[in-house]
């Protein structure tokens, strides 16, 4: 999977295979104090641009803390410190963000711009909300309902 922008890009094994890995995830983590890295640290030496044209506290805080998990880093801009779309074009910033970056993970009010993103990034792009799509809240709904039994 290149971009995670809608639940099916995943398909159903790869949903399947995110589920397993973030339950096996948070079971290795269980007594580990929030900010310990895994003991893999998948993600040492990656950085996510996290890109929030819509304000959030949650989006925020669980990608913040997931990548640094991971052992990677985070490099936060908010909508009003980009020229997203305005100054400069939503092309123009997903070349020169995947020169710095590893992943791009949007929060958005317009699904067009994230998918307009995806196409220029050269780095996967992550859909943290759209007002179409918000994959990666299903995800987390999904793991909720496995671990409460009722999947």
């Amino acid at each position: 999977m290149r971009h995670f922008l809608n639940l099916t890009d995943a398909g159903a094994d790869g949903i399947a295979a995110m589920l397993a890995d973030a339950l096996d995830r948070k079971a290795a983590r269980a007594g580990f104090r929030k900010g310990r890295v895994d003991t893999d640290a998948p993600l040492a030496g990656h950085t996510l641009a996290m890109v929030f044209e819509k304000s959030s506290t949650r989006t925020r805080f669980s990608f913040d803390m997931a990548i640094r998990q991971l052992g990677g880093t985070s490099i936060v801009s908010d909508g009003g410190s980009m020229q997203l779309g305005r100054g400069e074009s939503i092309a123009d910033t997903a070349r020169i963000l995947s020169g710095y970056v590893d992943a791009i993970m949007i929060r958005t009010d317009d699904h067009a711009k994230i998918e307009e993103m995806a196409h220029y990034a050269s780095v996967p792009v992550i859909n943290g909300l759209t007002d179409a799509s918000h994959p990666c809240q299903i995800m987390a709904d999904l793991l909720t309902i496995i671990e409460s039994g009722k999947a």
